[in-house]
């Protein structure tokens, strides 16, 4: 009799190699990878400002990003199935290990591989940065050694974001861990492999660049909030969401139905909100829409939203106030800089329109297709960053 449980993978035999083929590809993630590239693009930029660019350097450091990135999108496909939140009730696609496509061993020797071959190439990484460029003498030794402690580091932080008893990402770290390293790292360690020294432009510059990677990981972490907290996924967003729900019930406490009903349309038609308009909608919707709207736990549900929606907000607009703050500490104060800044402002429209689509949005299993857009919003935002950076 054939297996009843959803979670055991089927026979790699039962499906095609065209399906195959897929399953690898989709849990690639190819759409998260031009995001892990922008640190070496803001770096590239930093370095040629400096006077300091090299292109070995600047391959090496792509392809070992693209390869963490890769690897944190397996061990996240891995981790999530084998602690049973890839169930059916999650949301969006069924993807290759929930339909049995790929078995969890083949994914782990995925996983050991990818490990391995990045380990080796940010080592030659390494190398090539420290034997070429300014010369450091005895401190060359050092540096490679604490680099290399990084690689470890980054490449365990991708791995045990969902693998292993204790997942980190499971205690609301992920969002902490992806600014880390896809934002500082990438960007404070990637420029100091290229000038062999500290730079201030390069801290704030991984700072700006870490909070809208972090804002990607936010909106799947919104979009499964609550299913996410069912299952005992403790995120930052979820946390968001419950803290705002208590102020939401808080808020209700003690105030009439028409006075919630009052509240959840500012909440949900903003501060403008034609009172008068939305009582006679609701009213003209029937008696489940008049309930739903002087319902203390909508107020409490919409002002979960309203917090994780007010985090994502911020996370973008500060990431573009010290974007420009980098630009100034690199060129100058001068009338070419703030040109170069109202560049740089100009192209973060698309990365920006997607923040306000997220704020819009108040159905949070709706946010997915937003992560595309502000995923390429990042990195135009870096590319352009970098452009306007290294552009004498």
């Amino acid at each position: 009799m054939p297996s009843t449980n959803p979670n055991r993978p089927a026979s790699p035999r039962m499906h095609s190699a065209n399906e195959v083929r897929a399953a690898w590809i989709e849990a690639t993630r190819l759409r998260t990878l031009p995001l892990a590239a922008s640190g070496s693009f803001v770096t590239a930029g930093l370095a040629v400002a400096r006077e300091a660019w090299r292109p070995q350097v600047f391959a090496l450091m792509l392809v070992v990003s693209l390869l963490l990135q890769v690897i944190a999108n397996f061990a996240d496909d891995y981790g999530d199935l084998s602690h049973g939140l890839d169930d059916e009730t999650r949301v969006g696609p069924r993807r290759g290990m929930q339909r049995g496509i790929i078995t969890p061993a083949q994914m782990k020797r995925a996983l050991i591989a990818l490990c391995l071959v990045t380990f080796v190439l940010g080592c030659l990484l390494i190398a090539v940065a420290f034997l070429g460029g300014p010369a450091m003498g005895a401190d060359a030794a050092v540096a490679a050694g604490v680099f290399v402690a990084l690689g470890v580091a980054a490449i365990a932080a991708a791995v045990l974001y969902t693998v292993g008893p204790h997942p980190y990402g499971y205690l609301g770290l992920g969002d902490i861990m992806s600014f880390v390293f896809f934002g500082l790292v990438a960007v404070i360690a990637g420029a100091f492999l290229y000038t062999h020294e500290p730079d201030a432009a390069a801290v704030v510059a991984g700072v700006a660049l870490g909070l809208p990677v972090a804002a990607v990981m936010n909106i799947n972490n919104m979009r499964d909030s609550l299913a996410d907290a069912a299952k005992g996924k403790r995120t930052l967003a979820n946390r968001l969401y419950a803290a705002g729900a208590r102020t939401g019930e808080r808020q209700a406490q003690g105030r009439s139905p028409e006075e919630i009903a009052g509240l959840v349309a500012l909440m949900e038609r903003g501060p403008h909100a034609d009172l008068a308009a939305f009582d006679a909608e609701v009213s003209a919707a029937g008696p489940a829409a008049v309930k739903r709207a002087q319902s203390p736990e909508t107020l409490a549900a919409l002002a979960g939203e309203s917090y994780m929606r007010a985090y994502h907000l911020t996370l973008v607009y500060a990431a573009l106030a010290l974007f420009v703050v980098a630009l100034f500490l690199v060129r100058g104060v001068s009338l070419l800089t703030f040109v170069r800044a109202a560049v740089v402002l100009a192209a973060s429209y698309p990365l920006v329109n997607a923040t306000q689509g997220v704020c819009r949005q108040l159905d949070h299993e709706k946010l997915d297709r937003f992560m595309a857009p502000t995923s390429l919003g990042t990195v135009l935002l870096a590319a352009v960053f970098a452009l306007a950076v290294a552009i004498g």
